[in-house]
């Protein structure tokens, strides 16, 4: 009987798959577990902490005032929203920058070069 192939085994490698870990973050006073990559705890930690400071900041600007953990989340998020749109509008406005003197940088040279 002639032997047949067999199919190939797919064998899974350690390095593959990333390792993950459970990670207790405190978000205004409130406990998450979050499970993450090993290589992104760093990041989290620091996530976790950056919004408890906003939290925090946030407390401080509405005084006499004893908003919800929830009412203080999202005017955190509504914060955070409106500086990732600051930044891509900067984003935008630097690429707009750098097109504009790239074509005078181009006028310039061919201007220079007719001279010549």
């Amino acid at each position: 009987m002639p032997n047949t192939p067999k199919a190939p085994t797919k064998t899974t490698n350690k390095a593959d798959k990333p390792n993950f870990k459970v990670v207790d973050l405190s978000i205004a006073g409130s406990s998450h577990r979050i499970t993450c990559p090993i290589d992104e705890v760093a990041q989290l930690e620091q996530a976790g902490t950056y919004i408890n400071d906003k939290i925090r900041e946030l407390r401080r600007a509405i005084k006499g005032k004893n908003p919800s953990n929830e009412e203080l989340l999202v005017l955190t998020c509504l914060e955070l929203y409106d500086q990732c749109q600051s930044l891509n509008n900067d984003r935008k406005n630097q690429i707009l920058a750098n097109e504009r003197a790239k074509a005078l940088i181009e006028k310039i040279t061919k201007d220079a070069r007719s001279v010549l």
